[in-house]
C-alpha cells in the first residue's frame, strides 16, 4: 500500500455517536492481487491495521506518542475477523471506513468496512479487530492489557 495510493477523505474522519472514525480511499494495485486479479485476503488485514493506526493518530493517540506518555508497547491485536461479501479487483477504487465500535475497561473493537465505490453503497468486506493497550508487566515480564486511559475513553463518548 503505497502512500501515493492512499487518499484521506478529509471531511469524513470525525467524531460520531459511537466513537471516532477514519476513512480513506485506495486504488487497488496489481501487487495486492492474486493471479485472478482479485485482492489477496491478507491485504485486507494490512488495510485494517493501517487504518486502525491512522484512526488513533488522527485523533491524538498515535502509537509513538502513547508509548512515550503511558509506557505501552503498542495497540496489540487480540482478535480479528472478516466477512468477504463481494470481490475487490485490481484498479478498483475502494473506500476503507474504520471506527471504534465499542470498548470496555481494557479492550476496544475497531469495525472496518471496505466499499467498492465512493457512495458507500457496495459493501465488499466487513471486518473487525479487538485491540488492547499492551503494557509489559514489571513482575512477570509478560505483556498484559492495560486499562484504557480516561482521556481516550472521554473521546469515545
Amino acid at each position: 500500500m503505497e502512500k501515493e495510493s492512499r487518499q484521506v477523505l478529509a471531511d469524513q474522519g470525525s467524531d460520531n455517536a459511537v466513537g471516532i472514525e477514519y476513512r480513506w480511499r485506495h486504488t487497488v494495485e496489481w501487487g495486492e492481487c492474486d493471479p485472478a486479479g482479485i485482492v489477496f485476503y491478507p491485504n485486507f488485514y494490512r488495510w485494517f491495521d493501517a487504518s486502525s493506526h491512522q484512526l488513533m493518530t488522527r485523533h491524538g493517540f498515535g502509537q509513538t506518542a502513547m508509548i512515550s506518555r503511558y509506557g505501552i508497547v503498542g495497540f496489540a491485536l487480540i482478535d480479528s475477523g472478516a466477512k468477504f461479501i463481494r470481490p475487490v479487483r485490481w484498479e478498483d477504487n475502494v473506500v476503507v471506513c474504520s471506527r471504534i465500535e465499542n470498548y470496555s475497561r481494557k479492550t476496544m473493537t475497531v469495525q472496518h468496512e471496505i466499499y467498492a465505490d465512493t457512495e458507500l453503497s457496495q459493501l465488499c468486506v466487513n471486518g473487525f479487530e479487538v485491540r488492547i493497550w499492551g503494557k509489559i508487566d514489571a513482575e512477570s515480564g509478560v505483556m498484559k492489557a492495560w486499562e484504557l486511559p480516561e482521556e481516550f475513553t472521554r473521546l469515545l463518548g
